[in-house]
């Protein structure tokens, strides 16, 4: 499949360093079923499509997201102020339509400019298919490439199938920010593990996830006997 090189929309903020990872996207990844999926970055013309995928989201799960992703004010704003070296979106894109996106959260300075922030959604219909274990692993990727050493999730106390889903990626409890009702899960990024990939894989890593809300009971099925 031909890819082109993406094109940084307008007001981009982008490092150079960034920008070179960037480079291969946009690029398609093969799904456990057969079918392939656009990973690239957002850009500004992704609005529209952008409000599709958040219109309808279950609160249950905006409350993971910390912004209301659901009012399309607030995701014109974030197509109006995309800066790459703070908040990196990935989307993927199936038959024209985003289905997915996460997003790594990065400080420049201070004692957790080397831990990363992850942060996904992918839509109910388009979930048990392997979409959101591949942006899991592509955030991952990017992440070791720009330097960071860890990278962070962040549930709610009561979300305790979705803490054994992230286990099992190699998340470990880190803390607890009890006001908020809050638990940081953290993993290292220098550990290789089979659960996990990094960007410039081709294809999804067979396993299996159970329950959860940011991943969305979203583990990537083996492929069936005589399957394409």
């Amino acid at each position: 499949m031909a890819t082109k090189t993406l094109s940084a929309p307008p007001r981009m903020r982008t490092s150079p360093t960034l920008r070179r990872i960037l480079a291969p996207y946009p690029r398609p990844v093969e799904l456990p079923d057969g079918a392939m999926v656009i990973l690239r970055p957002v850009v500004s013309g992704d609005r529209d499509k952008l409000v599709a995928l958040f219109i309808d989201i279950p609160h249950e799960e905006l409350r993971n997201l910390q912004d209301n992703v659901s009012d399309p004010t607030v995701v014109l704003r974030w197509c109006r102020n995309l800066n790459y070296d703070r908040v990196l979106p990935i989307v993927a894109e199936l038959d024209g339509k985003i289905v997915g996106d996460a997003t790594l959260h990065r400080r420049a300075v201070g004692p957790m400019r080397q831990i990363g922030r992850f942060r996904a959604y992918v839509r109910p219909e388009y979930r048990n298919r392997g979409i959101g274990t591949v942006l899991l692993q592509e955030i991952m990727g990017v992440a070791r490439q720009v330097g960071l050493t860890q990278l962070a999730v962040e549930l709610y106390e009561d979300q305790t199938a979705l803490r054994k889903v992230f286990s099992r990626y190699g998340f470990r409890e880190e803390g607890r920010i009890p006001v908020y009702q809050r638990v940081i899960l953290l993993r290292d990024l220098a550990e290789e593990q089979e659960t996990t990939g990094a960007a410039g894989e081709e294809r999804a890593a067979p396993g299996e996830m159970t329950t959860g809300t940011i991943l969305g009971r979203d583990g990537p099925r083996p492929r069936q006997p005589g399957a394409p």
